[in-house]
């Protein structure tokens, strides 16, 4: 064998060792980094995290929402109570243009009567005006009742959602691990309870003023529609 060929035969030898080698690294050149571990917080925020500046100016409306609510309750009771009253009074009036109505006819008076008969049918037609008016106003007050409780029990979630952020702001500041650590989590995880259970008996309490406010918006169409039909004659 010549010199020639015994290196030809060395390699082919040496060939599949240097593929091999070859496709080893293009391999590792086509893999993609393996993604760096990393860390997450093992507890979810369950109520999304507020700075205490917003928190505080949501507390103030709510404040201020339940007092207005009780300045309208007052509002539509005064008013609820002068319905009454002219009631009380337009059936006092009804009952003495029937005797005038009785007078008119024992004296023959027919033209009197006639107008007096008009006159007794417009004061009936008022009165049910204003028992539209009374119930209006019953419905006013209630609406307002439910918005005060809307309004305090926002502001109990607020508060306790305050409180929340104020101690996860003292959570940040505290060294990881320890008791002190373990003791504010421990803290939060029931603020944050309380919260979430506040916070549904705020959306429960809103549903009962949409439902108590529709039915104050039934009760003016109501006056309305009956109202047109005074004016209109029927």
């Amino acid at each position: 064998m010549t010199t020639s060929s015994v290196l030809l035969a060395l390699a082919l030898l040496a060939t599949p060792g240097v593929l091999t080698a070859q496709k080893t690294a293009s391999t590792k050149k086509a893999t993609p980094p393996a993604a760096a571990p990393t860390s997450f917080d093992s507890f979810l925020l369950l109520v999304s995290p507020r700075d205490t500046i917003t928190i505080k100016k949501s507390l103030r409306a709510a404040t201020e929402a339940e007092t207005l609510a009780e300045t309208r309750r007052e509002q539509a009771e005064t008013m609820r109570l002068g319905a009454l009253a002219r009631t009380e009074a337009k059936k006092v009036e009804i009952g003495r243009i029937k005797e005038r109505i009785t007078a008119a006819k024992k004296e023959n008076r027919d033209a009197d009567r006639l107008g007096l008969e008009a006159e007794r049918k417009a004061a009936e037609r008022e009165i049910e005006l204003l028992k539209g008016r009374e119930e209006l106003r019953r419905a006013e007050i209630e609406f307002e009742i439910r918005r005060a409780d809307l309004a305090a029990l926002t502001a109990k979630s607020l508060q306790l959602e305050l409180q929340l952020a104020t101690r996860r702001a003292a959570r940040l500041r505290t060294p990881v691990g320890g008791a002190g650590g373990a003791s504010l989590d421990r803290v939060i995880g029931e603020l944050e309870k309380q919260t979430l259970e506040a916070q549904r008996e705020q959306a429960a309490s809103s549903i009962d003023v949409a439902k108590t406010e529709m039915i104050v918006i039934d009760r003016r169409l109501e006056l309305l529609y009956a109202q047109q039909s005074v004016l209109g004659g029927n």
